[in-house]
């Protein structure tokens, strides 16, 4: 049972366990009560900034891998959109890189795999998300540190 520690004041604990457990989780519910007029013009130029930074070089990455360029620009919002409920620093790029496209290029590069290669790309993102996810169920995040 929750009381007021002053009398007309809120309940000590708002939140309980639950909900500590949910805001560590998506972080999104931490700070969008608090986001404001000035935070929106702040993030609209830097949205526009990295986005025309971003989307040139997720096609060009696609390129790289040996898919269509619509796969670069896929690679380069969705995993901005879903790091904007889930990530916890504001500070780190999310988006293709070079280093990922030279792999995801080389797994299907020749023979008869090029025909299937954009399905193979897909699979592999896919699987790599699915790993990323077990990892953090588990709570393996010290092996890459």
């Amino acid at each position: 049972m929750d009381v007021a520690l002053v009398p007309g004041g809120p309940p000590a604990n708002k939140c309980g366990k639950v909900g500590k457990h949910v805001k560590k989780k998506f972080p999104i519910l931490s700070w969008l009560p608090k986001y404001n007029l000035d935070c929106a013009v702040s993030d609209v130029i830097a949205g526009v900034t990295v986005g025309l930074t971003v989307i040139p070089q997720g096609i060009a990455y696609a390129l790289v891998a040996g898919l269509e360029p619509q796969y670069g620009l896929y690679s380069a919002f969705m995993g901005c959109f879903a790091y904007c409920f889930f990530g916890s620093c504001k500070d780190i790029t999310i988006g293709p890189t070079a280093i990922m496209s030279l792999m995801t290029g080389a797994v299907f590069k020749g023979g008869s795999l090029a025909l299937y290669g954009k399905y193979y790309a897909v699979l592999l993102s896919f699987f790599s998300g699915i790993i990323i996810l077990i990892f953090g169920i588990l709570q393996l995040g010290f092996l890459i540190d």
